[in-house]
């Protein structure tokens, strides 16, 4: 089994950045501010898993959360050429959220995402799961990038991996920020090739009936314990 590959500690100003992130999302109440798409609030009758501890309220917060249906969408596969839809497929769903550049935050992401498939596949699962990435950063990741990115991250695309890619700058925020609740921000000007982002880190777990059993905010996800809940909510299902 693979172990997560980190990648290099963030700098006292990213930490001090992603706290501020965290605290907007968490501390929030009051803004009237929810996920676009929403089911039912602490999830009784469309949830598998018991409600988590989270400190903080599913309504409360932007990105879908517990008992929550996940936004239905549909976003562009640049590797298969052809459109996905993120509901209405059988099985499990884990989803993030992410850019190639990125050193800091995304390698871990995708690699936590990519050892919870490795073991599915390991475990027969992998062909009632979904891994969705979509990518915020669509003038550079574009399909060659992003064939590339996939090798050097080791994920298997025969495996249920698809990286999924909104049309434009426009369209990611609309998308990533406006319905999924994930914020994200240009710390480069508009002029420079190699800028990078600030954003909000996020993995969830989605039933599969759609709605979100478990979302994971840390920037530092550990991969087992996603990996439980996953096996946990497929013996539940049935």
């Amino acid at each position: 089994m693979q172990n997560v590959r980190n990648s290099e500690p963030f700098s006292a100003l990213e930490t001090e950045r992603e706290t501020v992130h965290r605290r907007e999302y968490l501390g929030a109440l009051g803004t009237g501010v929810i996920s676009a798409t929403a089911g039912c609030v602490g999830g009784n009758s469309d949830t598998y898993l018991s409600e988590p501890d989270t400190g903080y309220e599913p309504a409360d917060v932007r990105f879908p959360g517990y008992g929550q249906r996940l936004p239905d969408m549909t976003i562009t596969d640049p590797l298969a050429e052809e459109a996905v839809e993120t509901t209405g497929r059988k099985g499990d769903t884990l989803m993030t959220f992410f850019y190639s550049h990125c050193q800091t935050v995304c390698p871990r992401l995708i690699s936590a995402l990519r050892n919870v498939q490795m073991r599915a596949i390991d475990e027969g699962h992998a062909d009632t799961t979904r891994f969705l990435a979509v990518t915020f950063d669509p003038e550079r990741d574009d399909a060659e990038r992003l064939e590339g990115y996939a090798d050097r991250m080791d994920v298997s695309l025969a495996d249920g991996w698809r990286f999924l890619r909104p049309e434009s700058p426009e369209a990611a925020e609309s998308v990533v920020q406006g319905e999924f609740g994930v914020n994200f921000e240009r710390t480069r000007p508009e002029d420079m090739d190699m800028y990078m982002f600030n954003h909000f880190a996020l993995i969830l777990l989605v039933n599969a009936d759609d709605y979100v059993e478990r979302a994971y905010t840390g920037s530092t996800p550990r991969w087992q314990d996603i990996y439980d809940d996953f096996e946990t909510l497929r013996e539940r299902e049935g």
